[in-house]
């Protein structure tokens, strides 16, 4: 059935990422809106924040599904346009989405820990996946379940060197990744880590398991330093790791019965930053 509602919208979303999958510290599903008001269209998007509410409402959208919350531990100072609020925070975005009617909805670390985000990363550089991540730092979970990140197997012709992989990261996410490890070195299991990594533990479990490279959203500098000869890394900036996932909530959106043209995915994902080398 068509979800008409936010509130069955947000409840369609939390049986694809259940809430308990999330961390205890998150705060995903309905942050701004009213759960009663009926849909228009569905935008979706990484982040949200001034832009995409714009081009949500511009685009005719009364709800905003992203990856990313607006806040997770405290909310803004104030709330109120750009004139008014001076101090940084979503304050600007949560006063314009409440203006313009657009209704806010987060599916954030239950969806990182979807068997279909994790799928999803497997297509995306061309690898078998073999389970996720978590199980190697968290005993209670099962390889093949629900879990954070993926390990994955290149499926490629070529010997799956170092240099391969990053050559493969720069054509699949773009923006400028950073390589620490031999460019010659032979990569046979990939462990896939979107977002943000720092546990001092992640590199030793890495290296106990085989996995010869990390490809991650963000991490430590001296943890990488650290991990060589042992484990090679290719760091690709955070939002650029996760854009999968707006892939991956929009296929959920419209297996959830919201009719496809009714579905926005917004062009402003990835575009938070740039280098010199690849500017916008």
């Amino acid at each position: 059935m068509q979800p008409a509602t936010v509130g069955e919208l947000e409840e369609l979303l939390f049986k694809a990422f259940p809430r308990e999958d999330a961390e205890a510290w998150d705060q995903p599903g309905l942050s701004v809106g009213d759960r009663g008001a009926r849909i228009a269209k569905v935008a979706v998007a990484l982040d949200q924040n001034v832009e995409a509410v714009l081009e949500a409402a511009e685009a005719g959208c009364n709800v905003l599904v992203t990856h990313h919350p607006p806040f997770i531990k405290g909310g803004p100072v104030e709330f109120g346009p750009a004139a008014q609020v001076q101090t940084t925070g979503p304050g600007r975005m949560v006063y314009e989405a409440a203006r313009r009617g657009v209704n806010l909805i987060a599916m954030h670390t239950n969806a990182d820990r979807a068997i279909a985000t994790r799928d999803a990363f497997a297509r995306q550089l061309g690898c078998t996946c073999d389970g996720n991540f978590e199980f190697l730092l968290d005993a209670r979970r099962e390889q093949f379940g629900t879990g954070f990140g993926a390990i994955l197997l290149p499926d490629w012709e070529a010997r799956p060197s170092l240099r391969l992989v990053a050559q493969a990261c720069l054509k699949t996410f773009g923006g400028d990744p950073r390589v620490w490890g031999d460019p010659e070195r032979t990569v046979n299991r990939i462990a896939f880590l979107n977002g943000s990594w720092n546990e001092p533990e992640l590199y030793d479990a890495c290296v106990r398991d085989g996995i010869d490279c990390m490809v991650v959203g963000e991490t430590r500098y001296h943890g990488c330093i650290d991990a060589q000869p042992y484990l090679s890394i290719v760091e690709l900036g955070h939002d650029r790791s996760e854009l999968a996932l707006v892939d991956v909530i929009e296929q959920a959106i419209i297996e959830g019965g919201v009719d496809a043209e009714r579905v926005v995915k917004l062009a402003c994902s990835g575009r938070n930053w740039w280098t010199p080398g690849t500017e916008r």
